[in-house]
């Protein structure tokens, strides 16, 4: 039973993002206001999220020793966002303060849960590839280390290259005006959605989790010798691409209230489960749950659940 997978989660092991935090303002609105029109909020909050920062608090909430790797600016918000990442249970010792801004993201989410999000990144865009090098050996000491795309791709690029230690999870998100998986090549395992998967690797690929339909895109990674992969589907689940072969996961039916980080919720339980020594499917079943649960509440770290949370969730 995947409920049962929770109690494989080795709390011993220590997980770490290294990219984006922000700060969200979120807008709860009836509908997606047409270009050039004004339209009132029915909700605001400020909350924490980035998408690495998203992913290492859902890591520590199920119960991983966890660090948050990145650049915040010396504004108030930035201190701020720290803060957040110590109410969770995250070490922040290594969070460098750079720059009058803080990344912030400005969000709108519809009543039927979808959102659109416009990202500022602020001092995520100055994080540079002397920050990897000032940090490496504790990058290498990790179990499992996430990373994104809302820094620099060369800061990416970089502890992909030199790294090694932990197993390296990309999130390549957002995708480059150019798609292209050989930027992954330092990884271990890549997760994408839908449509990023069909744009980097140039194929007509299925739009369901049928194993057999998504065989063609596991042997596209394999001859290429590109990472494994999550293709994450939304409703539909999510397929594992790892080997040659292709495992589906199937999804959790719910009701959404707010999609909003979800995919960096499935990323930080994933990583839990990788530096726990699952195999990518069994990780991949937890984060489907993990992900599925956050739907249902409002925002991104503050839907997240804690273990027990998602186990009784499970359960039901």
């Amino acid at each position: 039973m995947p409920d049962s997978l929770f109690d494989k989660l080795d709390a011993e092991k220590k997980v770490g993002a290294l990219g984006s935090l922000n700060a969200d303002y979120s807008f709860s609105v009836a509908s997606f206001p047409e270009p050039g029109s004004t339209i009132a909020a029915e909700g605001f909050a400020l909350r924490p999220g980035g998408k690495s920062s998203n992913q290492i608090v859902q890591a520590a909430l199920l119960g991983m020793d966890c660090e948050m790797f990145g650049q915040v600016g010396e504004d108030d918000l930035g201190g701020w966002l720290i803060e957040k990442l110590r109410e969770a249970g995250v070490e922040t010792g290594r969070i460098s303060r750079k720059g009058p801004q803080s990344g912030c993201a400005f969000i709108m989410v519809d009543k039927a849960g979808e959102n659109e999000i416009v990202v500022n990144s602020g001092a995520n865009g100055l994080l540079g590839e002397e920050y990897v090098e000032g940090v490496k050996d504790a990058l290498s000491s990790l179990s499992a280390l996430g990373l994104c795309l809302e820094v620099p791709i060369e800061t990416v690029e970089k502890a992909l290259r030199e790294v090694e230690g932990p197993v390296k999870v990309l999130n390549v998100s957002p995708m480059p005006a150019s798609p292209s998986l050989d930027m992954a090549r330092g990884a271990d395992v890549v997760i994408v959605n839908e449509d990023e998967a069909k744009k980097a690797l140039g194929k007509a690929l299925p739009s369901s989790p049928d194993a057999m339909r998504w065989g063609m895109a596991a042997k596209i990674l394999q001859k290429r010798d590109l990472p494994s992969a999550v293709i994450t589907l939304g409703s539909k689940g999510s397929v594992v691409l790892d080997g040659g072969k292709a495992w589906p996961i199937a999804p959790r039916a719910v009701s959404p209230s707010d999609t909003t980080g979800c995919g960096d919720c499935f990323a930080g339980a994933l990583l839990a489960g990788l530096a726990s020594g699952m195999g990518l499917p069994d990780a991949a079943e937890i984060a489907s749950l993990a992900a599925a649960f956050s739907a249902l509440r409002p925002g991104a770290q503050s839907s997240y659940g804690t273990k027990e949370e998602i186990k009784k969730f499970a359960q039901q």
